[in-house]
């Protein structure tokens, strides 16, 4: 019969989903394991097959609750109309640690496996549209929008990159946040700069 907690509390396919991202985001894709999930759980290495095949279909799973959650970026649907705003909860979802966790640990295990690096790209892709469309709002023109949302993007892989890095994990880096709150400053400043110029 399907697994129950040592409380009595069934188990379900969410509960080991939710353990292993949070190994994921603490260990890395290789720590991943059905043992080191059932040991999390307090519960038999058996039960774990009520609700995968395998292995593989857990991380599979995990997969695709890091790809639900890149709706997170866009903030479009929750009434929030103006793009300052936006920019501000994007800044506050990207400052969470276990968020910044979580995308580092996927930015590692895309780095060992194709595949999940194709998925990654797909939603980066997504991640610049909704950035290049807030751009635009803010009074960038298109290509503009379209430039700087890439450089965007550049400047939060490339701090998730040096995140992953554990030599460069110290007290003195500047927060993501802080660091794009900059580059959006400076991103205006050259903006009206043209703007002026092209008058």
């Amino acid at each position: 019969m399907p697994s129950r907690r040592h409380n009595g509390v069934r188990l379900d396919r969410r509960d080991w989903i939710d353990v292993g991202v949070e190994i994921l985001s603490s260990k890395g894709v290789d720590a991943v394991r059905v043992e080191a999930l059932a040991r999390r759980l307090n519960i038999s290495k058996g039960s774990f097959y009520w609700h995968f095949k395998d292995r593989s279909d857990l991380l599979q799973a995990i997969l695709e609750e890091w790809e639900a959650r890149q709706s997170d970026w866009n903030t479009e649907g929750e009434g929030v109309s103006n793009p300052v705003e936006r920019w501000a909860r994007l800044f506050q979802l990207l400052s969470q640690p276990s968020y910044a966790r979580l995308e580092t640990a996927i930015s590692s295990w895309a780095r060992q496996d194709e595949k999940v690096g194709l998925r990654v790209a797909s939603a980066d892709r997504k991640r610049i549209a909704y950035l290049s469309r807030v751009f635009r709002e803010i009074g960038f023109t298109t290509n503009q929008a379209a430039e700087w949302a890439n450089a965007a993007m550049f400047l939060y892989l490339g701090w998730m990159d040096r995140m992953t890095r554990t030599a460069t994990r110290e007290s003195s880096e500047p927060a993501l946040a802080e660091l794009l709150s900059r580059f959006v400053l400076a991103a205006s400043a050259l903006a009206s700069q043209e703007a002026l110029q092209s008058r």
